[in-house]
């Protein structure tokens, strides 16, 4: 962590939506996600757009962390399990994918179509794994 500090970022007990961030939390992460806008208005230069990905990145994974580490220790074991079912939810869901479409003349529209999909599907596996831990304790 760098930047943003786990105290900014710690939830409140009462559900699984409900998270209470201080004011520097809200602040920090209006300012990585403004980065996207910022990247628009700006002229579409290879350097303008890997400038902004970088620093969009860094406050993302560094806020990432930051949350990750506000967690105490049976919500991290959750948090872990969820990626890791996540993961695998992307990594089945890209083979069968890229299977099926296997006999049919696959453009880099359609790739890049299979991977936003294999990614939804990798983030609703995630979030139906937490809901199903948070509800058994």
């Amino acid at each position: 962590m760098v930047i943003a500090k786990p105290e900014w970022f710690k939830k409140r007990k009462g559900g699984f939506w409900n998270c209470e961030m201080k004011w520097q939390g809200v602040l920090y992460l209006m300012i990585t996600f403004s980065l996207i806008f910022i990247g628009m208005i700006l002229p579409q230069t290879l350097w303008n757009g890997v400038i902004i990905l970088a620093m969009f990145l860094f406050l993302f994974m560094d806020g990432l962390l930051a949350s990750v580490k506000a967690l105490d220790e049976r919500e991290q074991m959750q948090y872990a399990i969820s990626m890791r079912n996540a993961s695998w939810g992307m990594i089945v869901a890209l083979i069968v994918l890229l299977t099926l479409v296997s006999n049919f003349n696959v453009t880099k529209h359609d790739l890049y179509i299979l991977i936003m999909l294999s990614i939804m599907v990798g983030g609703l596996v995630g979030v139906i794994t937490r809901y199903k831990l948070q509800r058994e304790c």
